[in-house]
């Protein structure tokens, strides 16, 4: 009973915090970053990074165009009955399953994580439960939530973190002022004389003057400021009801991480100590109760999860290797993906009613509606991912806005070498990864990296040899320089 008490306690220090107006702001310029994004324009974003699978594209668009649209609903309770549509990613691995998905939490800065089915098992057994997926998007959220409030406060923490440095300029100038006035008498009269005047001129600046000149006249005078120091080592808290229980207390009294800190005193030139400073302001202007609240709001209506290789824990009915932990794995699922309140170590809760979850999977020794019926029903979108084609991987290594020729050209840019693919070149890598995936296991377009990095393997390693000239790759290089890698291909189809 204790222990629930504190979890309700919590639960409304963090609701008072969501409405703060921070909070509101980001949420609201959040919800101001969709207006312009119809699905239509989603999918021609995508298009930017992504080769093809048009039907794929459609599906995570007019899921993220519907979040915006259940927000412009006025009726709270029509709007709290609006579920998002999860789906079902059914294609071979390396088709832009995974890409789509991260592309497009990426593209409104919603909370993402990716996780593996395989990785989890039933309530029960050894191993990680499928309730830590939550804790993970909650982590993700804390983390965007904690940039998105600084920026907010930037400014202000700009001007708190000047007042702190000038204080301790001050409080230098002051301790090397009464050090160096007994120095002084004991000089000659004119030298003396000119430091004291220059030293009242500087005792004198006043902050704007300061403000104006800090980046110049004053950057490398010394100043002296206190700084939190976090603590060194493993400070996540254990999982026990003694941990939740204390952790909550901590929270409802507003103590953060920050109380945990260490404040130490140093000593640092101006352009050095502003950094710091900026830090020390941010962690004044921002505390946890804020950044809890907010990640909770944005993993609750904008948290993205990405269950891959689903498919392995399926099992045909029928078969006699049925494993009954990962039909626990899909139970234990269900009421993740239809939405329940989690509750996260730190004794908040999370409702995952509004959490976007996309499954994907292979499914070639199970069919899909091998699937426990409920988890079927609770995945009502399903996608069928094409497997790639030789004009695919041409198109993949060219079109895309940072395809692996443009990320090798630039590479050797560093080291002073032009590097340039002819088209028979692209054609030529595009072939040698098809038939390296027909005949081998078929891993789609992460192929590619494989026999891209054969080919710049001589210019990588001897770079100095090719400092200052210009490199063409064409067929004939790539032929040359993939032929080990096609030969072990065939001989593998005679080894047993």
């Amino acid at each position: 009973m204790i222990r629930f008490s504190w979890v309700r306690l919590c639960s409304s220090a963090m609701a008072a915090a969501a409405a703060s107006p921070d909070v509101q702001a980001i949420t609201r310029a959040q919800a101001m970053q969709l207006d312009d994004l119809s699905p239509r324009k989603i999918a021609s974003i995508l298009d930017s990074y992504i080769v093809g699978q048009a039907e794929g594209k459609r599906a995570v668009a007019i899921s993220l165009r519907n979040r915006w649209r259940r927000r412009q609903i006025e009726d709270e309770g029509l709007r709290r009955d609006i579920l998002p549509k999860n789906i079902l990613l059914v294609g071979p691995t390396g088709v832009g399953k995974t890409e789509i998905s991260r592309r497009m939490a990426k593209l409104t800065e919603a909370p993402f994580v990716k996780v593996e089915a395989t990785k989890y098992t039933e309530v029960g057994f050894k191993g990680k439960d499928v309730e830590s997926i939550i804790e993970d998007l909650y982590s993700n959220a804390k983390t965007k939530a904690k940039r998105r409030l600084e920026i907010e406060r930037e400014k202000e923490a700009h001007e708190l973190a000047l007042e702190i440095v000038f204080n301790g300029w001050h409080s230098c100038r002051s301790a090397s002022g009464s050090f160096g006035s007994s120095t002084r008498n004991s000089g000659s009269g004119d030298s003396s004389a000119e430091e004291d005047k220059n030293s009242s001129s500087r005792d004198n600046v006043t902050f704007e003057e300061f403000k104006e000149k800090y980046k110049t006249q004053f950057k490398d005078d010394m100043v002296v400021i206190d700084v939190t120091q976090q603590p060194k080592g493993n400070t996540k808290p254990n999982a026990s009801i003694n941990s939740v229980e204390m952790l909550s207390v901590g929270i409802l009294l507003g103590l953060g991480s920050e109380s945990r800190g260490v404040k130490t005193r140093v000593t640092k030139r101006v352009e050095e100590a502003l950094p710091l400073a900026t830090q020390e302001a941010l962690s004044r202007l921002v505390d946890e109760t804020q950044i809890s609240a907010l990640a909770r709001t944005l993993a609750e209506q904008d948290g993205v999860v990405f269950i891959d290789e689903i498919d392995k824990v399926v099992t045909e009915p029928a078969s006699a290797n049925a494993d009954v932990s990962s039909t626990g794995v899909q139970q234990d699922l269900l009421p993740l993906i239809e939405g329940s309140n989690v509750t996260l170590k730190d004794g908040s809760q999370i409702s995952t009613d509004n959490i976007l979850f996309i499954c994907s999977g292979a499914f070639h020794t199970v069919k899909t509606s091998d699937m426990i019926a409920e988890l079927q029903g609770r995945l009502p979108v399903r996608v069928e991912m094409h497997a790639l084609k030789e004009e695919d991987i041409r198109r993949i290594l060219c079109e895309p806005k940072f395809n692996l020729l443009l990320q090798q050209k630039a590479l050797m840019k560093t080291e002073n070498i032009d590097l340039e693919f002819t088209p028979d070149a692209v054609d030529e890598l595009a072939r040698v990864t098809t038939k390296v995936n027909a005949n081998a296991q078929n891993i789609g377009a992460r192929r590619l990296h494989t026999v891209v990095e054969r080919v710049m393997d001589e210019y990588s390693f001897n770079c100095q040899d090719y400092e200052g000239k210009k490199v063409v790759i064409d067929a004939e290089v790539v032929r040359k320089a993939t032929g080990s890698l096609m030969n072990n291909i065939d001989l593998a189809k005679y080894i047993l």
